[in-house]
């Protein structure tokens, strides 16, 4: 069984995420990534997942003082330098499939 990933478009030129959609099988991993030009000194980066009721829920965060954080299967890495962070989910199961966002706040 194929399970999709998309990540969904920000409302804001500031965030850019890809790839738009990839599909995976059971039990591999994925990896998403998201840029951003905001101009924060202190940030902090989260992912989200948008359930199938439309909600969304936060799954994992990171402070811009950081490189990586890691909670369960999810991992993210923050290539601060280029302004950029990446999601990597391993082990998928069925249910990980959905839309999945990234957004910048400042701290």
């Amino acid at each position: 069984a194929f399970f999709f990933f998309s990540t969904g478009s920000s409302n804001t030129q500031s965030v850019t995420q890809s790839p738009s959609s990839v599909s995976k099988q059971e039990g591999e991993t994925v990896t998403l990534h998201c840029s951003f030009t905001l101009n924060y000194n202190y940030y902090v980066m989260s992912w989200f997942r948008q359930l199938p009721n439309g909600k969304m829920t936060e799954i994992i965060y990171l402070y811009s003082s950081s490189t990586n954080s890691k909670e369960g299967r999810y991992s993210v890495s923050h290539q601060r330098g280029n302004r950029a962070i990446s999601l990597t989910i391993t082990g998928l199961m069925p249910t990980d499939s959905g839309t999945y966002f990234c957004a910048v706040g400042e701290v």
